[in-house]
């Protein structure tokens, strides 16, 4: 199954199809280094993950699970000041 995307990348690169309106293609900013960014057309013709695509995965899961264990820890700790046990 094929699985087509819309990215934003750098121009110039061979073998990457970039989304065109009238004929040029479309920017979709810079990056930090002042350099123009197009909008490209990406596809995955297989099942084979996309290169650092696991990482990235790990690194998102991980921030995550910090937001929601904080939240847990100041939800526990305001039960606590709210309830008898924070009471003189």
């Amino acid at each position: 199954m094929a699985l087509s995307a819309v990215v934003c990348g750098p121009g110039g690169v061979a073998g990457v199809t970039y989304a065109l309106a009238a004929g040029r293609e479309i920017g979709c900013g810079t990056d930090s280094s002042g350099n123009a960014l197009f909008l490209q057309v990406s596809t995955l013709s297989d099942d084979q993950p996309v290169m650092g695509g696991e990482v990235v995965g790990l690194e998102i899961g991980g921030a995550v699970l910090g937001v929601l264990a904080v939240a847990w820890c100041l939800r526990v700790v305001r039960d606590f000041i709210y309830s008898d046990g924070g009471e003189g």
